[in-house]
Parts: structure tokens; C-alpha cells; sequence
């Protein structure tokens, strides 16, 4: 705060520079530096030196900033996310044209033979695979998407946990008909820089 006070109002740089880190909020209120009481409440700064002030608003600014970093890396992981998923739908679509009977359905919960969603006995949590490709009523290919070097192991021994569990169908968005996986078909992984 002192710093940036020191930045703002040019007049105040010397007060500052030569004001002992001991010094507290109470003496700089005596020299006449204005404190903004927005940013702390004097009553409870009052006798903190200024030294300690400056360390405590370092660690803010560490913290907001850790915290962008973070808010920035998750928007840019969902961005690169999406790319991979659009990138994998077209190549998809490619592969399995809409003109020959393929429906491609995003984002599809496992289910049971009654339509509704099962969840893995361990971690008690639903599987929703990224793309599946259909035709025909049937399953023709299952899809997960990911990046080049993300683990997959426990969402793939997820699967077939719920899979064993009866969780072997999708539902058709369109027409709202179950769709049933061939015993054999297991999630192909696709890997995106």
C-alpha cells in the first residue's frame, strides 16, 4: 500500500523514504500521509509498523496474483480443451458422414438397460464419454478426448467398472431410444497437443 501511495503522490516519496520501517499507521496519520480507509480499517492497523504492512500487502498481491494464474491457466486448459473436441468432431464427421447413416452424439452418460445412469461402484461418480458415433441403432465407435499426455487409467477402469455394472447404453438425444454397445467396443482415446 505504501509503495503504490509512494507512486500516486510524488509529494509523499520523501515522507516515505525516510520513515523508519518501525514507524506505525498512527505516526504516518501525524505526518500527514493520507491512508486510504478503503483498503484497511486504521482501528485495527493503527500500531502496526509499517514494515509489517508492507509484508502483509506483498502476500496479498502474491496470493491475487497466484490466484490469476491459476483463473488464466483454467481458461486457457477449457480453451485447449474445446479445440481438441471441435478438432476431434471434425475429424469424426470425416470419418463417419452423416450422409451414410452415422449420428454423432457429445457428451453421452452410460446407462442401464432402463435408461438410467450408472454410476461406478468406487467412486460413486457417472462416466460421459466425449463422442459417441452410431448407426443404425448401434454403437459403432466410442471416443474419449484428451491431451497429449493426460492419464487416462482411472477414467478408462471407471468405465469398465460401470460397464460391468450394466452401464452398456447410451440414449439417443433425438429420439430418446436406448442405444445399446456391442460387448466388444471399448473407448478409443484420441490424443490433441
Amino acid at each position: 500500500m505504501f509503495e503504490s501511495l509512494a507512486k500516486e503522490i510524488p509529494k509523499f516519496q520523501d515522507k516515505l523514504k525516510d520513515l523508519p520501517n518501525e514507524s506505525t499507521v498512527k505516526e504516518l496519520r501525524e505526518v500527514k500521509i493520507p491512508i486510504n480507509p478503503f483498503e484497511y480499517s486504521l482501528s485495527t492497523i493503527e500500531n502496526q509498523s509499517l514494515e509489517s504492512l508492507k509484508i502483509e500487502n506483498k502476500f496479498a498481491f502474491a496470493n491475487k496474483e497466484a490466484n490469476e494464474i491459476k483463473y488464466e491457466q483454467l481458461e486457457k486448459n477449457r480453451e485447449d480443451g474445446k479445440n481438441r473436441e471441435d478438432a476431434a468432431h471434425e475429424e469424426l464427421k470425416k470419418e463417419y458422414p452423416e450422409s451414410e447413416g452415422y449420428k454423432i452424439e457429445r457428451e453421452q452418460y452410460l446407462r442401464d438397460k432402463d435408461g438410467n445412469i450408472v454410476k461406478d461402484p468406487v467412486t460413486g461418480e457417472a462416466r460421459r464419454i466425449d463422442f459417441i458415433v452410431t448407426k443404425d441403432g448401434k454403437v459403432v465407435r466410442s471416443v474419449e478426448v484428451t491431451s497429449e499426455k493426460a492419464p487416462k487409467e482411472a477414467q478408462t477402469e471407471k468405465e469398465n467398472r460401470i460397464r460391468e455394472e450394466g452401464g452398456n447404453s447410451i440414449k439417443d438425444r433425438d429420439t430418446g431410444e436406448l442405444i445399446k454397445f456391442p460387448e466388444n467396443e471399448e473407448t478409443e482415446i484420441r490424443r490433441y497437443p
